[in-house]
């Protein structure tokens, strides 16, 4: 003390001191608010992913939501004009898989929140066949009769990336990588079910797919409240 009151004086002491204890105290402040926030997004994960799980159980009832596992998909379409202008079209899936049998259900936004609609059942004894692209994301599922039922992409990304209208803010990397080895495995069940070779069709001109190739994860907090059910 006396060898601040030598370089500071009195006066400059008691600054020193004050500028100390605010220094403290912005830290303490920081490290509150983060753990406030961290508290904030768990609670927000906890209700959007039971937000979730209840729209999948209303569209399936009669399917135990505890044995499957959720992603959210989507599918990009364009169209153009007399003019030659292009316009976009968008749509939206929640796609719930388990062992040899999965159900994707079309969602519509609407006032912020999300409406499901019929579900499609896409199982063993429904496809002939699946083609599976651009590193996994992309899957396209065909009929006994050799007709397309959907196509949609999976992407790991947290969900508003895949729609900015998307009322849910879940981050779906683990519940997408489950699902990359899923596909691979259902696509190898109904090749041998029907007896044919593997389809694999990558594009010729990959620079208009960055927006598919999304399997890399893109955020550093990946905990488990970030998944959606499984």
């Amino acid at each position: 003390m006396d060898f601040l009151r030598d370089v500071f004086n009195d006066k400059g002491t008691m600054i020193f001191f004050i500028a100390i204890a605010a220094i403290v105290f912005l830290i303490l402040l920081i490290i509150i608010c983060k753990a406030l926030s961290k508290k904030w997004r768990k609670n927000r994960l906890k209700r959007d992913i039971q937000r979730v799980n209840t729209l999948v159980q209303n569209a399936l009832p009669d399917v135990d939501i505890d044995d499957l596992t959720i992603v959210f998909a989507n599918k990009t379409g364009s169209r153009a004009n007399a003019r030659g202008k292009k316009s976009y079209t968008y749509e939206y899936f929640i796609y719930a898989f388990k062992e040899w049998e999965s159900y994707a259900i079309p969602i519509k936004f609407r006032g912020g929140g999300a409406v499901a609609e019929k579900p499609i059942r896409l199982a063993l004894d429904n496809l002939s066949r699946i083609v599976i692209r651009y590193m996994k994301t992309n899957a396209i599922f065909y009929d006994n009769d050799g007709n397309q039922i959907i196509e949609f992409t999976v992407a790991a990304l947290n969900t508003k990336q895949i729609a900015d209208e998307c009322p849910f803010d879940i981050d779906q990397v683990e519940a997408a990588q489950k699902y990359f080895t899923f596909i691979e495995r259902f696509d190898t069940k109904v090749r041998h079910k029907n007896d044919y070779e593997p389809v694999v069709s990558e594009p010729s001109d990959v620079s208009g797919i960055d927006g598919v190739l999304s399997n890399e994860p893109l955020y550093d907090d990946h905990t488990e409240e970030g998944l959606l059910k499984n």
